[in-house]
């Protein structure tokens, strides 16, 4: 599945479903604590349409957020170039300190 064609599902589903990390900065946050990351796991595993979430992070491979139980945001992780949805690259150095 392209990265817009899994946008496009999870987007169908979030106009019609708020899903339970609706309002939660911790999905979003740069860093998570191994609590954290427990409880935003335990929010992924209850919801009806996390599969959606990890079809999409699977095929734009966003470089931050938890996405789906996985945390995308790993300090260790080496630069990747992802594609977001529209097609647009971009680059990512995370855990590349300067």
């Amino acid at each position: 599945m392209t990265p817009d064609a899994a946008w496009d599902a999870l987007n169908a589903a979030l106009l019609r479903y708020a899903p339970p990390c609706t309002g939660h900065a911790v999905f979003t946050a740069d860093q998570r604590t191994a609590l954290e990351r427990a409880v935003c796991s335990s929010i992924c595993a209850r919801c009806p349409i996390a599969d959606l979430c990890a079809a999409y992070a699977t095929a734009a491979k966003p470089d931050s957020g938890f996405w789906a139980g996985t945390d995308r945001s790993s300090k260790h992780k080496r630069a990747t170039k992802t594609t977001a949805p529209g097609g647009s690259r971009q680059t990512s150095n995370e855990g590349n300190a300067s």
